[in-house]
Formats: C-alpha cells, structure tokens, sequence
C-alpha cells in the first residue's frame, strides 16, 4: 500500500534529504494512522466538556483514590488510576481528578510507561482520557511533557494539544525542531 499523495508530500517536505523522503514513503499507512491519531477526534468532546464543568457534579470528592481501569486476564492491573483528589460518576466508569497519574504495566508486572496531570477525566468504559495543565508521560528514556493531552488508553496514545516537548534516549543531541519536524 502507499500512502496517500497529501500526507506523502507532507512528509517529503519535513525530510532533509530524498533518501529519507523515499523511507518514509515505503511506512504503511497503518502505521502512519496509529501516530496520527487514532478514531475520530469528536469522540474527545463530552470529556472535554466535563473537565469544564464543576467537578462536584459528580459528588463529593475522594482523597488519594487508586483503581485499576483495565486488568491482564489473570486479574493483575494492567492500567492503574491514581488521583490525589477525585471525583466518580455512581457506576465508577467516570472519573475526573486532580494531580492524576496513570501508570501502565507489561505483562510481567513492569512498569510500561506512566502519565501525569494536574487534571484529567477518565471514561474507563471508552478508555479515553482528557487532561488540562502540565502533562508529562514517560515511557523507557522518553519524556513527553507539554499542556492538555487527549489520550486513548486501548490504543496506548496521547497526543499533547500544547507546548509540547520530547525528550528520547534514543535521539540525544539531535534536535528535532531544526529538522522542521516539530
């Protein structure tokens, strides 16, 4: 499969050289979608929606709340839910709290990768995810922080709306933003 010609001619320009232009056209298009963005973005809206409304609409707040949102098939927390102040819709699939960190786990029990918010909704029905303030998620050596995030928990993507700013161990000493990548 190739490319669509739009996003092909978008990357050729963000590539210094052909060589890396012609890599990039041979990258799957699914691949391409899974670091665009995945499902549709209006899904986002009613969090967004929520994290703007008083937060005591769903009750009185909880202190230093941790739930799994999403559990290996031997029960063990695949993705874990920390808040220090929280507050829960009555069936807890509707999340909203303060000073959130998310920490996901590989099959092992190791860490995987964990964000951080100063505020954010979680819906653990459509494992969804929408953070306002400073954000920051770290996964190996890499660091992405900025402000706002929209987050698909399924897919293991967050896309930071503000500010943003990558660190990798991978890529030290090159900067990114010389390239006319970011």
């Amino acid at each position: 499969m190739r490319l669509p010609a739009l996003a092909a001619a978008a990357l050729a320009c963000a590539c210094a050289t052909a060589g890396e232009a012609e890599a990039w056209a041979r990258v799957s298009p699914e691949a391409v979608a899974r670091y665009a963005a995945p499902g549709d973005p209006a899904r986002y809206v009613p969090l967004a929606r929520r994290l703007q409304a008083p937060p005591e609409e769903l009750g009185p707040p909880a202190r230093g709340l941790r739930l799994p949102v999403r559990s290996f098939p031997d029960g063990r927390a695949e993705v874990m839910l920390h808040a220090e102040t929280a507050w829960a819709s009555p069936d807890m699939m509707l999340l909203r709290g303060r000073n959130v960190r998310v920490e996901a786990f590989n099959a092992d029990g190791s860490p995987a990768e964990t964000l951080w918010a100063e505020e954010a909704v979680v819906d653990r029905t459509a494992m969804l995810a929408v953070a306002k303030g400073a954000v920051r998620l770290e996964r190996g050596g890499d660091t992405l922080t900025g402000v706002g995030a929209l987050a698909d928990l399924d897919a293991q993507y967050v896309k930071v709306l503000r500010r943003a700013r990558i660190d990798t161990a991978r890529l030290r000493g090159v900067d990114l933003t010389e390239r006319g990548i970011f």
